[in-house]
């Protein structure tokens, strides 16, 4: 579209006025040591890794690592090991004398180590912000080989799953999902119908490098959809190395409750100059096994491609390019509200295509330290067949591409301030077409789900933190401004038709299901944080913020017709409005600590669908009626009591109101947590004994049903790497639902009697990994 050809151009020329902009800085260097946090000696073989730069190094017999030839400025430093937990601090690098910098690390049976949230652009770490946040490192993905990130990321706090069927997977945050989230893959967004889940479905758990989950109106830095926070998905890539190396890493895993096998592979070569990973999978399963039977129709299918490529230049500028591939075959759909109880729904495609080029530069000027230029298009295809009896099916498919671009920047002020700016411009085309095959009359019916339509959306938004002397306080504002335009061609019903007198193009009974048109719409949102340390073993934080939500093109234009009740949109709807409050504690230090959260959020013109009529037929049609609030609270806790064991636990509820019809809420979870002891044997492997369960649903939303509390076991085993000729060699095993235990996941869509989730699973995996390079050792 015009708008978006002349914008391009714009993030073009200022990718290359940063080019020009970072040109070489004086060299600093930085320098470390990791040790042990209980024994206090050297830790060897662990990955070290400058996350602007993208460069790695490892350490050596006595702990040590070292960084030459940086520009000075800020950076982050990233460790993994795999007998020790994650860590990210912010470090500077500086010239002749600078001090070493020393890391303790704990076990990686506890993961409580420093992080550095991404998602909230500041390289600060995460107890010193107040964001609600939670994250899983890769450190933290593996175990029962997840089918989806979702079903990785549910464990957190405030996150529950939504489910569609065994592939196909969402998230709902503090009662809010799907349309209500963004949803991003390494920055970029993944924009695709929600009616079913499935776009987050199509990325690897075993392609993560971790999963962040924003659970608050991150607004600031996410635009439109993020009432109920964000999912950002980051993926593993090459680190550039001081030496060349290779490396290669293959899994396989079975299950037993659907009889799934999985297939992973990856390969990585690296220099001082490039960065090169690729990876590729395949996985397939059968019907699901419940308690209390097979599940019809729930098999699954996939494959994956993934590549990334970066070239790195002088000032320790870098430049990458990435390709993304998912793509499901034959995957059934047992749940889904569109449908009628007795038909049988199957995505006969799903398919997830990103191709992006980053670049970044890391303190390309004395007080820039971050400049960053992306651009990506990414494509989501989704194709359904819908059997609803003998003399009916429907065949709904659509495309769904993305493309956007976004350039960002950090710069340090002042001292103690840290300012973030960006602009960001993505547009959203949808081709969305269904066939109506009426077999008794031997004829089909073309039909236009959604005419042609797209949105248009371009956002600026800056965002500065403040910490005074002494760094016990920091104060976060920020502000974005969006301005977006949604437009659709003329759309007929029917679009054409087949039948014994051939194609017909323009059927003389059509109508206009939508004329073209063209909206505007302009928001704002901005939110304000306080982090205070009181103590060194209390901290409090408070996060005010407001966001928003422009109606997606489906409820705007659509006309869902798959056999049950008809949904219509509506083209004038507004935008929704939220403002929320999250505060929050943390009490302890590094033998244990406790965070508790409590948290509001009142939403203002919520699209909802209304009783009302189409065509003379029963309709829910898509209005603009709905005061809500959502409020709720999260714990929790972890503790070491000994060297080698540690003890976690989680409890998160929340309660939405609807306040204009005095209802509940639909699709809001009920009170859930879970519990988990962890045993490790030094140089054998780590023994995990885990519970998980929610409390009965007694405040149903319309048309729900109170759904039963509920508790399943876990047992999860995992051997240390075993080295093997040059490589290593690890395997995991363990029993999810060991008592098989018959339970409902409250926001689980499925519909007429089915309505369980997995059985006893039993499941075993082995990694294979090889290192070709000096000081990997036997734990790379």
């Amino acid at each position: 579209m015009p708008a978006l050809r002349h914008a391009l151009p714009l993030v073009g020329a200022a990718l290359a006025l940063a080019l020009v902009l970072a040109a070489p800085a004086p060299a600093a260097s930085l320098a470390g040591r990791l040790v042990d946090a209980g024994t206090g000696r050297p830790v060897e073989g662990a990955r070290v890794r400058l996350l602007e730069t993208g460069q790695a190094v490892r350490t050596g017999a006595d702990g040590r690592f070292a960084f030459t030839d940086l520009p000075p400025g800020a950076y982050t430093l990233s460790t993994h090991h795999v007998a020790y937990a994650d860590v990210e601090r912010a470090v500077r690098a500086a010239g002749a004398g600078a001090g070493p910098v020393e890391l303790a690390l704990q076990p990686a049976l506890y993961p409580a180590g420093e992080i550095v949230v991404r998602s909230a652009r500041s390289g600060a770490p995460l107890r010193s912000e107040p964001w609600a946040v939670a994250t899983l490192g890769r450190g933290e993905l593996p175990g029962a080989p997840a089918i989806t990130a979702c079903d990785a990321a549910a464990t957190l706090p405030g996150a529950a799953l939504l489910r569609d069927g065994e592939g196909a997977t969402a998230l709902s945050i503090r009662g809010l999902g799907r349309s209500s989230i963004v949803a991003l893959v390494d920055d970029a967004r993944i924009e695709t119908a929600t009616d079913l889940s499935g776009g987050l479905a199509l990325v690897y758990p075993e392609d993560l490098e971790r999963v962040e989950v924003v659970k608050s109106a991150g607004s600031v830095l996410f635009g439109s959809g993020s009432l109920g926070g964000a999912v950002h998905m980051v993926t593993r890539r090459a680190a550039f190395a001081e030496r060349a190396r290779s490396g290669l890493e293959w899994s396989d895993a079975v299950t037993s409750a659907d009889r799934g096998s999985a297939h992973h592979l990856a390969l990585e070569s690296a220099s001082p100059r490039h960065a090169l990973r690729v990876s590729a999978g395949y996985r397939r399963a059968g019907d699901v096994d419940t308690p209390l039977g097979r599940l019809p129709n729930s098999q699954w299918g996939d494959w994956t491609l993934n590549g990334s490529l970066g070239l790195r230049a002088g000032g320790r500028r870098s430049l990458v390019a990435s390709y993304q591939r998912a793509q499901a075959r034959d995957t059934g759909i047992p749940g889904g509200a569109p449908f009628p109880a007795s038909a049988v729904a199957t995505y006969t495609l799903a398919r997830r295509e990103l191709a992006a080029l980053e670049y970044v530069a890391p303190n390309p000027l004395p007080r820039v330290t971050l400049v960053t230029a992306r651009l990506w298009r990414q494509q989501v295809a989704r194709a359904v067949e819908v059997r609803q009896g003998p003399a009916l099916t429907l065949t709904p498919h659509a495309v769904h591409t993305t493309t956007g671009g976004a350039l960002e920047t950090r710069v340090a002020p002042g001292t103690g301030h840290a300012l973030a700016a960006g602009a960001e411009l993505w547009r959203r085309a949808v081709d969305s077409r269904r066939e109506r095959h009426l077999w008794a009359r031997d004829s089909t019916i073309g039909e236009r789900p959604i005419p042609p339509a797209s949105v248009t959306s371009a956002g600026l938004w800056a965002q500065d933190e403040w910490s005074p002397a002494g760094g016990a306080t920091r104060l976060v504002a920020g502000a974005r401004y969006d301005r977006s335009r949604t437009r659709n061609d003329l759309a007929w019903n029917p679009d054409w038709t087949l039948g014994a007198g051939g194609l017909d193009t323009a059927p003389p009974s059509r109508t206009v299901l939508w004329p073209a048109g063209t909206a505007w719409d302009h928001s704002w949102s901005a939110s304000g944080g306080l982090h205070v340390e009181l103590a060194r073993a209390l901290a409090l934080s408070a996060l005010l913020a407001t966001a928003f939500r422009s109606p997606s093109l489906e409820e705007r234009y659509q006309v869902l017709d798959l056999g049950s009740t008809v949904h219509v949109g509506d083209p004038s709807l507004a935008p929704e409005r939220s403002v929320s409050l999250d505060v929050g504690a943390r009490l302890g230090g590094e033998h244990a600590h406790v965070q508790a959260n409590a948290f509001g959020n009142r939403l203002a013109d919520l699209v909802a669908e209304v009783p009302g009529t189409y065509e003379g037929r029963p309709a829910w049609v898509e209005t603009n009626v709905g005061r809500a609030r959502l409020y709720g609270w999260e714990l929790a806790a972890a503790a070491r009591p000994r060297a080698h064991a540690a003890l976690r636990g989680s409890l998160a509820y929340v309660r939405g109101e609807d306040t204009r019809a005095h209802a509940n809420l639909a699709q809001v979870a009920p009170l859930s947590g879970g519990a988990e002891l962890a045993l490790e044997a030094p140089r054998a492997g780590t023994l995990r004994v885990a519970a998980r369960g929610q409390h009965a649903q007694g405040n149903p939303g319309p048309g729900e049903t109170r759904t039963p509390g509920w508790v399943a076991w876990d047992v999860h085993v995992a051997g240390a790497p075993i080295r093997v000729a040059s490589g290593t060699v690890t395997l995991r095993g363990g029993v999810e639902n060991l008592f098989d235990r018959a339970y409902r996941l409250h926001l689980s869509t499925l519909r007429g009697a089915v309505r369980l989730e997995p059985g006893r699973n039993a499941y075993l995996a082995a990694t294979f990994a090889f290192q070709d390079e000096p000081g990997a050792g036997a734990r790379p």
